[in-house]
């Protein structure tokens, strides 16, 4: 299937989105590895669009990724450079979406009314030739075969705008599919709308009466029905999905020498916003500062910071290593995009078995029925042969996939829609799947275990002076640990002073520079004052130094609730700190043999792994500073989140830490959509066997079968929807 180009002259019209100032208008990230670009792409029009175009790859390896947004009908593509974008576009005009580059208002509303238009058309063809035909259906056509013969010329010429306009996406869809060497779900629905207007056809022309006629226009009609229903559906999912539900996401606004925090909605172009340390990028922005090294992980999923310096341009995405810096904003961003980024970063080799599954099935489903509508006319020649285009029309059309592949998507996107008003927020509908698996439960204790705005704090000074203790609160503002946010936190009134110089060791501490000197902040062993005790903070400034005691808040019916459900022997803790705690943990029911303290980002990540080669499905929860690696390699990493002004590009969730006592049920209720998924299939395939069996009888007509397509369609949507909102509430509000 790779290889398959258009031709040179069909790039030359795109020629203009080769030129830089035209390009800036749709990259929203570039680098020598990949460009990343949003196009509207108006001729998506169902499930199988989105087949192709996630697949495109296959056609053209330069395409790295594409990700579908049905209901805006847009595409997220990740492209190598050494494609041009003029191929791009030329590419997807040649498999039939060809961009919309106009940014005209009101794009959106024509192309709903153009399918109002279609649907409008192919409903009144339906009405009316039903009405022509109705002596038919009484046996009364032969009483005057002049006026039979009349509504038989009628219901052609009312076909004709059903089959050139109400169902030209089919026509279109196919075509493309098949000239890109790609078979999709309008394959097998065009194969049956042109038997079953041919037969038509050839009844009408031979004065035999209007045919299937009244079938054929039901069939479009029912089909866009179909359509429209998919559509709002998936719109709804879409809402449900947006950044705006999920994360109450805010940047620092400066006004003047005040800061104030503001949601990025309200932002504009122009205005100055303060970034800091591992926070993220919201808007494509000019570097204020003089200088900042920003981490693309989230976009591109290399972690090698990048220097940017005053005047250049950063973007939306990126994160803030280091010194916190001043960025003017050039141009406005949306939550939604930074879902996208989200969803797109690529941790580990996502767990999509059901979803590789259906795609088999549906992959031999053209073959398996054409075979079966060719045997069965076959059978019929020898029975009776007047009813063999009959029985291969009614098979053709009754056995259509596209409940087959609604099963998915729906059934994990419900699933994933009832997770997220229980504050669980999945990255896509993969890590859905994954939690199905999970037999071991992995916790950070600092920030999970322990609640971060509970913690009382000793302090004892050592000669630090006033002066040292400001430098230090803002040194402890960069800091990403729970105890360095908890300090600055209670300490919000000391002045801002400007660092340089700030470099922070993970789950260790960081340093920063101001006039010249050096100061500390973290742990007993990187202060070098002394040996870790847990449960510390040390500040240190030459000759003079600070030692904090945080005493924990435990989450306690957190705890219980996690440890009842998955059973202690299951449920492990892996800490950065010392084992003061550990009487603590084993009190409350966590076997002693599970605890594991003096643990560092990597010694976490390790044994994550080894535990994976034992044969155990890790799901790791952990506050998302100082556990990457561990939720990017565990099945299923969650962020506990309590910061609106950050979230974790590696992990597989984010779970809002208010809401950690319900994982228990969260997880159950991720575990119940294998079942439904494995209903909502089974119904699928049983209604396609029940419509085979009658068809292949000669019982079923036509119109029944293009009514049955549809409905199928809308019973695997209301299927799947009432059997996890049903078990959400069994759930969550018994």
């Amino acid at each position: 299937m790779a290889g398959t180009k258009p031709r040179k002259e069909r790039a030359d019209q795109f020629a203009f989105l080769d030129l830089p100032e035209i390009q800036e208008r749709y990259i929203q990230f570039k680098n020598e590895q990949q460009i990343k670009v949003t196009l509207s792409l108006p001729s998506i029009h169902c499930s199988s669009c989105i087949y192709l175009l996630e697949h495109l790859y296959k056609i053209e390896p330069r395409v790295l990724q594409i990700q579908v947004h049905f209901a805006r009908k847009e595409a997220a593509i990740t492209f190598s450079p050494d494609l041009p974008f003029s191929e791009l576009a030329a590419l997807l005009q040649y498999i039939g979406y060809e961009p919309d580059f106009s940014r005209v208002e009101g794009k959106t509303k024509q192309r709903k009314y153009t399918f109002l238009f279609q649907l409008g058309i192919a409903g009144f063809a339906f009405g009316s030739i039903m009405l022509w035909s109705t002596p038919e259906y009484f046996g009364l056509g032969q009483d005057n075969p002049n006026f039979r013969n009349f509504t038989s010329v009628l219901s052609f010429l009312v076909s004709i705008p059903v089959l050139l306009f109400s169902a030209k996406d089919y026509f279109i869809s196919a075509f493309k599919a098949l000239r890109s060497k790609v078979i999709n779900l309008d394959v097998p629905i065009t194969i049956g709308i042109i038997a079953l207007y041919f037969q038509s056809l050839i009844q009408i022309f031979s004065w035999q009466g209007a045919g299937y006629m009244d079938s054929f226009s039901g069939f479009i009609f029912f089909l866009l029905i179909g359509k429209w229903f998919q559509s709002i559906t998936y719109s709804s999912l879409a809402f449900d999905r947006d950044y705006t539900s999920f994360f109450p996401v805010a940047v620092q606004r400066l006004e003047g020498q005040t800061k104030k925090i503001v949601s990025i909605e309200q932002l504009a172009v122009g205005e100055t916003i303060l970034i800091r340390n591992e926070e993220i990028i919201p808007c494509d922005s000019y570097l204020l500062s003089d200088e900042a090294y920003v981490d693309y992980s989230f976009v591109t999923g290399e972690s090698e910071p990048t220097r940017i310096l005053k005047g250049e341009l950063v973007y939306a995405g990126g994160q803030i290593q280091g010194l916190a810096a001043q960025l003017e904003v050039k141009a406005l961003t949306n939550r939604s995009h930074l879902t996208q980024l989200w969803n797109e970063t690529k941790n580990k080799i996502p767990s999509n078995q059901l979803i590789r599954y259906q795609d088999r099935i549906a992959n031999y489903f053209l073959i398996v029925l054409l075979l079966i509508a060719l045997g069965s006319g076959l059978a019929w020649y020898f029975i009776q042969a007047a009813l063999m285009f009959k029985v291969i029309v009614a098979v053709l059309i009754v056995a259509c996939p596209c409940a087959l592949a609604l099963s998915a998507p729906f059934t994990l996107g419900n699933t994933l829609r009832a997770l997220g008003k229980s504050g669980l927020y999945l990255k896509n509908v993969t890590v859905v799947e994954a939690l199905t698996g999970i037999d071991t439960i992995v916790l950070d204790k600092t920030g999970t275990l322990t609640d971060p705005n509970s913690y009382q704090i000793d302090m004892h000074y050592n000669g630090l002076d006033e002066a040292s203790f400001a430098v230090l609160v803002n040194l402890a503002r960069h800091s990403t640990h729970p105890f360095s946010r908890v300090f600055a936190a209670q300490n919000e009134a000391v002045a801002h002073i400007d660092l340089t110089g700030i470099k922070e060791i993970k789950g260790e501490g960081l340093t920063g520079v101001y006039l010249g000197e050096t100061y500390f902040l973290g742990s007993a062993k990187f202060t070098e004052i002394g040996e870790n005790k847990g449960n510390e903070l040390y500040l240190k400034h030459g000759d003079k130094k600070a030692h904090l005691l945080f005493k924990s808040s435990w989450r306690t019916t957190a705890i219980q609730r996690i440890l009842k459900q998955f059973q202690a022997k299951n449920c492990y803790v892996l800490s950065g700190d010392q084992n003061l705690d550990a009487p603590k943990l084993i009190e409350m029911g966590f076997k002693n043999e599970n605890l594991h303290f003096n643990m560092k980002p990597n010694d976490k990540a390790k044994l994550i792994k080894t535990w994976q080669q034992q044969g155990k499905k890790v799901l790791f929860i952990g506050d998302g500073l100082n556990d990457v690696g561990a939720l990017g390699l565990a099945e299923v990493g969650i962020a506990l989140s309590e910061d609106m002004f950050r979230f974790t590009p590696s992990s597989d969730a984010i779970l809002d830490a208010k809401y950690l006592d319900k994982l228990p049920e969260l997880v159950r209720l991720g575990r119940y959509a294998k079942r439904v998924l494995q209903i909502c299939l089974a119904f699928s395939l049983s209604y396609n066997v029940f419509g085979l069996s009658i068809a292949i009888s000669g019982q079923l007509t036509p119109l029944f079968a293009a009514i049955f397509m549809p409905v199928s369609s809308i019973t695997i949507v209301v299927l799947s929807t009432a059997l996890v909102r049903l078990k959400y509430r069994n759930l969550f509000k018994s």
